[in-house]
Order: C-alpha cells, then structure tokens, then sequence
C-alpha cells in the first residue's frame, strides 16, 4: 500500500500572531535591536515548515487534539485538519502550565 502525502497549509492564528508580535517586542526594546527576535521567528517558521511535512511529528498536548512543538523556552501548540495545519498558540514553558488554555 503506498500512501501520498496531503499538502496542508500552515496557518498562524490571530492569537498565535499576536503572541510573537508581543514576544518580539519585548525582546527589541531589551536588546535594543530586533536581531534574536527575528532569529526567533526564523526558528519558528523552520519548526513549524517541518511541521508542514511530518504534522504528527509534534508530542501530543495535554488538551486533546493538539500537538506541540519546542523552541526553547517557547512552545509551539497546532492542529491538524484536512487541508490545514493552525499553529494555535505560541506559549512561553517557563510560565505555570495550569494557566494555559489552548482554543481552536
């Protein structure tokens, strides 16, 4: 049996962009430069196209549904579907793990 790979697109949410608008601010104003933020989104966009390609390789998330991606210290929590892979949440791991609610 072969199997063929479906092409999915990736999808950042609004809550997903807004976080890494938010952690890119406030690396610029401690660095004084955007460099290890724009290093960071890059990490994340590299992550995540592996993603894109192997989209269960991600750990399974506590909530069931989604899967998680590491960039130290930051996590990554997606989902697929059919046709789709939405990054849902872009979470900081070093904040208490209780207060995290990943929506889809």
């Amino acid at each position: 049996m072969v199997r063929t790979a479906i092409a999915r697109t990736l999808i950042w949410s609004e809550q997903a962009q807004a976080e890494v608008a938010t952690i890119s601010d406030f690396y610029d104003k401690r660095n004084g430069n955007s460099d290890y933020s724009n290093r960071l989104w890059r990490e994340f966009q590299k992550r995540m196209g592996y993603v894109v390609d192997n989209p269960h390789s991600g750990a399974r998330a506590r909530q069931r549904g989604f899967r998680v991606v590491n960039v130290k210290p930051f996590q990554l929590f997606y989902y697929v579907t059919k046709t789709e892979i939405v990054v849902a949440k872009v979470w900081d791991a070093r904040r208490d793990p209780k207060t995290l609610k990943l929506i889809r």
